[in-house]
């Protein structure tokens, strides 16, 4: 009873509170109801709310704690064997981290970070009702993304030495011990399977089969009986009831996929044969760790990317367990060391290898080849005494076999990266190596160091041989190619995928004068290539220099880009990236004037692949392109741009400032909310990457701070009239309402009217999307807010966000002085430009002087007109202007509810539609009846999510006119996107002509009218005739657009990139079945 007491002091308190502020003492009768009514329905959700956590919790209990002590004695049995099973799992996680020197709690607090697609769980407050988000973000580990992650397939991506293998070791640990501990039978158990292991023989189909056989294999690789005994009872239950977690790791290294390109069959038909495994009957969740060069892009799974150290690599220098004269040597080193000694420290494994290195006794490293170097040397030649005791060998002796083991094993493509012993003697004797004595000897020198290691499949086979980690062998095998580079062609080189990361390389750590004639083969493999395109632009750089970003809003066609260009430009890319100096002046000239017509003329898909390779342009053609993805409302387009951005050491002032527009551009489309994961880790990827993210948060919390200020002001105004004018209380709020919902017409808005005032543009924003009523609605709303000051803070925050300047949270509460504070930081500059350009700017006032009076004229009259009616409040006019206003406001409630409940009614019906087809079995079907599933759905959300789902199931047969239909689809909704720029275009020219001469207004109004005379359906027949396609799209596209031409472009950017990314995926598997014919 003391706590209801409590309770009801409080509520007269805050009643008492509520009247002194707002009523001076003297409250209605109405507000105590009103307050009563207001706790009783939070207490009645509050409780609502509890009950359901009870019952959450009480449900979870049950199921892990009180269920299992009900279990029959089969039940039981079985859980004992399941608990054994994920004993023996994590001993042979251990077993393998051993061999590999690898301590696993160095690593426990340090998982790497990874950048994760697709669905997670969102934040929730109801319990039962998780709701599910889609999109990019940042995890602090790849265990925490897997565990909010929504996805049931995922792919794993990384450098070489990332840390993907460890992390998926990691994880398998993790998962074992904690289902080791589990009661419940329906725990999951990790299943870590390394493919480079897997050997075919050739009557043997790639197929799920495959698949399935060489997991048993590897689970039971110790040629258990009981182990056995398990998976034949268990792992068919456990691949239906979804208790397995696959691991699938080193797919890259599969022996049939190292002697591929990315185009080639073989990794399509191991990607679709995992891809198989993992669905149909099977329910376990699946994830497969490979590089991005060599991985399986086309399942449309959602990759999960690790990230490079960045701050954290501090961490693992402290648990490297150095001296701490060494470790504050490599901490102070690594601060001012070259740009690719800092790049190469960001990889786990480099950094390891550079702590080891200066453990015993090297300097700081001045190149990353010489890491290499020392750390090898070192441990050939630490153990010399025991070589030569033991084996009777040299250290030379044994580096010289691991070169020619390694450049064996990368040159014949039948030995993959764990080829048997016998196998290597085979390839030695093919290519005219000889050892002296027996090669056993060496390769139990090379395992003796930790360098390599052997492995048995099952016993009594003959021993399988691989080095400790790929880039060993990588190392060495380039070391001979170094020695000798007629051991490989320069075309060979160039354009075979087995030594793409050899040439890699060459380029990143050799002088020039050793690739020159490597680059002499680039040079003349590019002029073989492109060299005959007609049509491409003669001079990039001086054409980049006249045109600011893309202003062409012609129709788009795709771009024929010829057969190898696109991984040449790749290989290129990655191996100047960090030395682009010295990458002949012409190879980039020819670079760019490929990439900047096929951005200019093509599709959207033309315009990401070129920015994909747009590394080795010129400074002022990546810049162009850069500038172009950033203005561009294509997410997909955009993320390359952040990519690359991400490549350059230092942005410059300009690509800062269109970064910065971008953001402005995001929150301006109401797309910020959405988008901010995603966005922020693309700009955490940047270099100074806290002045965007500064930016960004003040973009986020902009409209939040202006709700407050908007409510805030409401309340006093209607505290200051003490409710005594209904219709002013109306009348205020709908009016503060209209200004809030105005802000983010604001940029928009500002562009479109300053655009007469060229020097005071807010900034550069794409095009001007809304109507002419929506930019004077924005307008007003900016004069408005100037009225009333307080609201001037969101206006700020915006010129703030746009300048990059004073957007750290300890300014945001000074932004009313923003104007000041800029002048204040700015003054020199602002004083030497006025100066400079004082002619100018008098001949532009003079000028421009009609539309400065127009504006000073505008704001004074809504100035006076405010005054009035605050000291007339009483007169006949306006209460009948309130009263008017009071009429409008309701019609316009109603007419907004009536549309409101269509639109929430439309949406309704979508959604019931879409989740009975979710319920229907996956099932193939044809390019054809996607248009068809298209069609019937008003709200585009749900387009979107299918295609997405789609492209995910694989359900998309690969029919002759599926790749055609698909592209045409693309292509329509392109060009009628670029139409819609190009009338926003117009509506720009128009309302500048509106404002120089109101007459121009009268004879388009006149214009419009004889337009209006059309009927719909004329008009969206004219503009359907003006695209071709083929005949059953254009029949599609026409009874799509039949009732609303502006349907398909309501599908907007996301649905276009969702299209192109099931377009690419399409035409990969497409090429895979011609290849397999």
């Amino acid at each position: 009873m003391k706590q209801l007491d409590v309770f009801l002091k409080l509520v007269e308190r805050f009643r008492e509170l509520i009247s002194e502020i707002f009523f001076k003492g003297q409250e209605p009768d109405w507000l105590l109801p009103l307050i009563n009514l207001f706790l009783f329905v939070t207490i009645i959700l509050l409780g609502i709310w509890g009950g359901l956590f009870v019952i959450s919790q009480i449900i979870k209990i049950w199921i892990e704690q009180i269920r299992p002590l009900y279990y029959n004695r089969e039940e039981k049995q079985r859980l004992l064997k399941r608990q054994r099973f994920a004993d023996h799992i994590e001993r042979e996680i251990r077993q393998l981290n051993t061999r590999e020197e690898w301590k696993d709690y160095r690593f426990t607090e340090l998982e790497a970070e990874v950048e994760a697609e697709g669905r997670r769980v969102g934040f929730s407050i109801l319990p039962f009702f998780q709701s599910t988000k889609r999109g990019l973000r940042r995890e602090k580990s790849l265990s925490k993304s897997l565990k909010s992650s929504r996805e049931r397939l995922i792919l794993v991506e990384g450098e070489p030495g990332s840390g993907k293998s460890v992390a998926l070791r990691h994880v398998a640990e993790k998962l074992s011990r904690l289902a080791m501990k589990d009661k419940s039978i329906k725990s999951v158990i990790p299943l870590y399977i390394n493919l480079k292991k897997l050997e075919r023989r050739s009557n043997v189909k790639i197929n799920r089969e495959l698949i399935e056989s060489f997991v048993k294999q590897e689970l039971n690789r110790v040629n258990d009986r009981d182990v056995e005994q398990f998976l034949d009872e268990e792992f068919q239950r456990g691949v239906r009831e979804g208790t397995w977690l696959f691991l699938f790791d080193s797919f890259d290294e599969l022996p049939e996929v190292l002697s591929s390109v990315e185009a080639d069959a073989a990794i399509r038909n191991y990607a679709e044969a995992i891809d198989d495994f993992l669905n149909g009957f099977n329910k376990c969740r699946g994830i497969i760790a490979s590089r991005q060069f060599r991985g399986p892009k086309h399942l449309g799974w959602p990759r999960f990317r690790i990230l490079p150290l960045e701050s954290r690599r501090w961490e693992l220098i402290r648990k490297a367990e150095l001296k701490p004269r060494i470790e504050k040597e490599i901490s102070g080193q690594l601060r001012i060391a070259p740009q690719e000694i800092q790049d190469m420290t960001k990889n786990p494994m480099f950094l390891g290898i550079l702590c080891e290195d200066m453990r015993d006794g090297s300097p700081f490293p001045e190149n990353t080849h010489s890491v290499f170097e020392n750390y090898l040397e070192k441990r050939l030649t630490r153990d010399t005494d025991r070589l030569q005791k033991r084996f009777k060998l040299k250290p030379a002796e044994v580096r010289t076999a691991a070169e020619k083991v390694a450049f064996c094993m990368s040159i014949d493509p039948s030995l993959g990266l764990s080829p048997t012993r016998k196998g290597i003697r085979g390839a030695m004797s093919r290519l005219g190596f000889s050892f002296t004595g027996n090669l056993d000897k060496y390769l139990n020198a090379l395992e003796y160091l930790k360098l390599a290691r052997s492995e048995e499949i099952v016993a009594g086979d003959s021993q399988f041989f691989t080095f400790a980690h790929r880039r060993f062998q990588e190392y060495f095998a380039t070391c001979v190619v170094l020695n000798d580079l007629n051991q490989v062609n320069p075309r060979q080189l160039l354009t075979d995928g087995r030594w793409r990361e050899t040439a890699v390389v060459i380029f990143q750590t050799q002088p020039p004068e050793v690739f020159a004639p490597i680059l002499a083969e680039a040079r003349y493999l590019l002029d073989e290539i492109i060299g005959n395109i007609p049509g491409l632009i003669d001079d990039p750089v001086g054409y980049v220099n006249q045109e600011a970003t893309n202003e062409n809003l012609s129709v788009p066609k795709p771009f024929s880009w010829p057969t190898g260009l696109l991984p040449l430009l790749g290989l290129l890319q990655d191996g100047f990236i960090s030395r682009i100096k010295e990458l002949p002046d012409y190879i980039q000239m020819q670079a760019g004037r490929f990439l900047l017509t096929a951005s200019i003329e093509g599709t959207l898909a033309d315009r990401k692949w070129s920015l994909e390779v747009a590394g080795i342009t010129p400074q002022p053609v990546l810049l162009w392109l850069l500038r172009d993805g950033f203005a561009s409302d294509s997410q997909w387009l955009k993320e390359v741009a952040y990519r690359q951005t991400a490549r350059l050491r230092e942005i410059p002032d300009d690509i800062a400032a269109y970064i910065r527009k971008a953001l402005v551009t995001l929150f301006a489309r109401d797309r910020l909310n959405k988008e901010f994961l995603a966005t922020h880790a693309h700009l955490t990827r940047l270099d100074r990457a806290s002045q965007y993210i500064n930016v960004l948060r003040l973009l986020k919390w902009i409209t939040p701070i202006d709700i407050v200020l908007h409510i805030g002001v409401f309340f006093c105004l209607i505290g200051l009239l003490k409710f005594s004018k209904p219709e002013l209380v109306v009348l205020i709020a709908s009016v503060l309402f209209i200004s809030h919902r105005a802000l983010r017409e604001v940029p928009d808005s500002a562009n479109l009217f300053l655009s007469i005032f060229p020097p005071f543009t807010l900034g550069y924003i794409r095009s001007y999307n809304g109507s002419v009523f929506l930019g004077m609605l924005g307008i007003l709303s900016i004069y408005f807010r100037l009225i009333f000051f307080p609201f001037s803070w969101s206006i700020f925050a915006i010129f703030a966000a746009n300048l990059g300047q004073f957007t750290h949270p300890f300014w945001w509460f000074s932004l009313l002085l923003f104007p000041v504070l800029y002048l204040t930081v700015k003054f020199r500059e602002i004083i030497r430009f006025i100066i400079s350009n004082f002619k100018k700017i008098i001949k532009f006032i003079i000028s421009n002087f009609k539309q400065i009076a127009l504006a000073a004229f505008l704001y004074w009259s809504m100035s006076v007109v405010l005054d009035w009616i605050i000291n007339h409040l009483n007169s006949v006019v306006i209460k009948i202007l309130s009263f008017s206003y009071i009429i409008a406001v309701f019609c316009i409630f109603l007419l907004g509810m009536f549309v409101l409940i269509k639109y929430f009614g439309l949406w309704l019906k979508d959604w019931i539609r879409w989740l009975k087809w979710l319920k229907i079995p996956s099932f193939p079907i044809t390019a054809q009846e996607l248009l068809s599933l298209i069609t019937l759905y008003n709200h585009p959300g749900f387009s979107k999510s299918l295609i997405i789902t789609i492209r995910e199931r694989n359900s998309l047969l690969i029919a002759e006119d599926s790749e055609q239909l698909i592209d045409e689809l693309a292509l329509a909704l392109e060009s009628f996107i670029v139409f819609k720029k190009q009338r926003s275009k117009i509506k720009k020219r128009q309302f500048r002509s509106f404002l120089k001469n109101p007459l121009y207004a009268i004879k388009h109004l006149s214009k419009q009218l004889k337009l209006s005379m059309k009927s719909p359906g004329t008009r969206t027949r004219e503009r359907i005739n003006n695209y071709s396609g083929s005949e059953f799209f254009n029949a599609w596209l026409k009874q799509y657009t039949l009732k609303d031409e502006s349907r398909l472009v309501n599908l907007g950017s996301e649905f276009l990139d969702e299209i192109y990314i099931l377009l690419e995926q399409i035409r990969a598997r497409r090429q895979n079945s011609s290849v397999e014919k």
